[in-house]
């Protein structure tokens, strides 16, 4: 029972140590390359995505104003390191039929980057 105990720590752990790698000042300039054109980071300023002001931590679609797709507002992700490396590995694979247009980022340590710098916009 003590090692299944010590493992589960373990492997939450190293889990919550894998999304700490971000470099949020790198996930500015990709924001602003990659997400800026659809998203706004000025709380409350939707554009033709929701602002991502205070993402981090939040349910999905629950940014005020926007009107978001039905699997997004029926999913209840909360917005954290795992939800949104998930996310922005691929949103059509994650919920197949919301509306974003994004692609994803197969690039893992930019997916961390982008993360950080969501997280900071607080």
């Amino acid at each position: 029972m003590f090692h299944e105990r010590l493992l589960v720590t373990g492997l939450a752990l190293a889990s919550s140590l894998a999304f700490a790698q971000g470099d949020a000042a790198k996930g500015q300039a990709l924001f602003a390359a990659q997400c800026g054109f659809c998203h706004s980071v000025e709380a409350g300023k939707n554009l033709m995505g929701p602002s991502v002001h205070g993402v981090y931590g939040r349910t999905s679609a629950q940014a005020p104003r926007f009107g978001y797709s039905a699997p997004l507002k029926a999913a209840g992700l909360e917005w954290n390191d795992a939800n949104l490396d998930r996310w922005l590995t691929s949103p059509a694979t994650l919920l197949p039929g919301n509306l974003m247009m994004y692609p994803g980022q197969p690039n893992p340590q930019q997916r961390q980057d982008l993360i950080a710098y969501l997280k900071s916009l607080k």
